[in-house]
């Protein structure tokens, strides 16, 4: 990517990009607007909605009720959340003649070349007051997201300016951003944040591919299957304490996903016999909706055909951290099985199918002793039908992988789920004689992770702090040996096995020296 010396060129190169990844460049005066308060190009819209909808029968009084659904929706909160929803699964309409509601479709997730992919540059908005945007991206007709440039040269201006600068701008056109869902603030580098207009301040982040730099690694963030993936399955409404925003995945948690499912895919489609995987997430990347999100997607896959999701827990306060994130979110919410009894019906439920939908659970409920009886029913049942022993449409997502997995208990589970696709998410995996992550949920030597985000990653990032000790002694101290090594074996139980004796020297080597230092005298 080159140094960039003016604003204009910034734009000029972003544009170059995403020309190439097969965006339609319209000049702002050639949009089909029909004024400048309309954010919505509506005849595009209009075209789109009936292509992608001709098997529904569509016809002009359904189309005028979707144009007036989202046209009419408020820009409050309550409003913004009902548009991504019709974003994502489409505007529900009673169609008059048959008397039935259906979804009709405002993009097409399967097919790109199905949706008309548009972008422009300094497009004016008319509000409270005008303004005028750098870039927009249009999908169908529908603004989505907005690139606000600055000139890297500047010394008194960067990609903040920029941020703050869209945000000003959602006061000003609260319509626009009906609509908008990603702001993007670039200079030499780019970050990109959810669109929440009655927050005064969001996170940003920053979007990272391989080989790439921030600039060009957000642009490949707006390559049209990944804008459409992201809108779809990446970005949710959450509510907390009362408190209304949107989250929006980060590079690692979206790629960690996408390779999750891409997984399912492939072994379902008979591409690939894998039915497994570890992500090896560093504390801090948010693997709890990393989870969420490859959930979500997998339960809308049409090839997994309403499938069974289990989440495996090995602690209470996990099963309710879980909980309690899936539930804030506007997405399909979980079912706790909070006992045994529970279990089995779950595990029974038609004729020993089992139950569909998102289940959350210890993995102490899976008791041999329990369930073996059971699942000699449910291997009888096999023999004539399809039980959940046989179903290949079961996920199970199993938190903090490198412990609880090599029991008898995980032993059971996996009897019961056997056909099921397993995925560990861990910070630390371990390998050990009879205690190996890799080998339980992954291909070692030629797989050992499906994919990772280190503590490097983390700290570059800025989720993960370095700690800085300065010591400041005045007496004499004394440190019991016993509890110093307790509390060094379990710390070092918890770092992976690649780095775990570098470390364990490093902090002999320290030790040491802190000795040597304590028992000075003259210290």
């Amino acid at each position: 990517m080159p140094k960039f010396t003016e604003k204009s060129l910034v734009e000029d190169y972003i544009l170059e990009k995403l020309i190439e990844k097969g965006w339609r460049f319209v000049p702002a005066s050639e949009l089909e607007r029909e004024s400048f308060s309309e954010p919505l190009l509506l005849n595009n819209l209009v075209r789109a909605i009936k292509r992608l909808n001709a098997d529904k029968g569509i016809g002009d009084e359904e189309l005028k009720h979707v144009l007036n659904e989202l046209k009419l929706k408020g820009s409050g909160n309550e409003g913004l959340k009902q548009i991504l929803n019709y974003l994502k699964f489409g505007v529900p309409i009673k169609f008059e003649k048959e008397r039935v509601v259906k979804y009709v479709r405002l993009f097409d997730f399967d097919d790109m070349d199905n949706n008309e992919f548009i972008v422009s540059r300094q497009v004016v908005y008319h509000g409270r007051d005008d303004i005028r945007t750098d870039i927009m991206l249009y999908v169908n007709g529908i603004p989505l997201a907005e690139i606000e440039c600055k000139n890297p040269a500047s010394f008194s201006e960067n990609w903040f300016d920029a941020y703050g600068q869209i945000k000003d701008y959602e006061k000003t056109v609260p319509e626009l951003y009906k609509y908008v869902q990603i702001g993007i603030a670039a200079e030499q580098t780019a970050m990109y944040f959810p669109i929440v207009p009655w927050q005064e301040e969001v996170k940003a982040n920053q979007w990272k591919e391989a080989e790439k730099d921030p600039l060009d690694s957000t642009i490949e963030m707006l390559s049209k299957d990944t804008l459409l993936d992201i809108i779809r399955n990446f970005m949710f409404f959450r509510v907390e304490m009362g408190n209304a925003t949107k989250v929006i995945a980060r590079y690692m948690q979206y790629r960690a996903a996408r390779k999750i499912v891409n997984r399912v895919s492939a072994n379902l489609k008979g591409e690939d016999e894998k039915n497994k995987g570890l992500i090896w997430h560093w504390q801090g990347s948010g693997k709890t909706l990393t989870m969420i999100f490859a959930a979500h997607k997998l339960y809308h896959l049409k090839s997994l055909e309403n499938p069974s999701i289990f989440f495996i827990v090995d602690r209470i306060e996990l099963e309710e951290q879980l909980y309690t994130e899936f539930n804030s979110l506007d997405i399909v919410k979980p079912e706790i099985i909070g006992s045994i009894d529970e279990l089995r019906k779950v595990l029974k439920h038609d004729e020993g199918k089992g139950r569909r939908g998102i289940m959350i659970t210890l993995i102490h409920k899976f008791r041999v002793e329990e369930l073996s009886e059971l699942q000699k029913e449910l291997e009888e049942l096999s023999k004539q039908k399809e039980t959940i022993l046989t179903r290949k449409n079961v996920v199970a997502f199993i938190d903090e992988g490198h412990r609880s997995q090599y029991g008898t208990m995980a032993g059971q589970m996996k009897s019961i789920l056997k056909n099921a696709f397993f995925f560990s998410l861990t910070g630390t995996p371990i390998s050990k004689k009879g205690k190996d992550t890799y080998l339980e949920f992954s291909y070692p030597p030629e797989e050992k992770y499906l994919d990772r985000y280190f503590i490097t990653d983390s700290i570059q990032d800025g989720f993960t702090v370095k700690l800085v000790y300065q010591p400041r002694l005045e007496k004499e101290v004394h440190l019991k040996k016993d509890m110093l090594e307790t509390f060094l074996e379990v710390e070092f139980e918890e770092l992976p096995d690649d780095i775990r004796d570098r470390v364990e020297e490093g902090v002999k080597k320290r030790l040491n020296a802190i000795n040597m230092f304590l028992e000075n005298p003259k210290r």
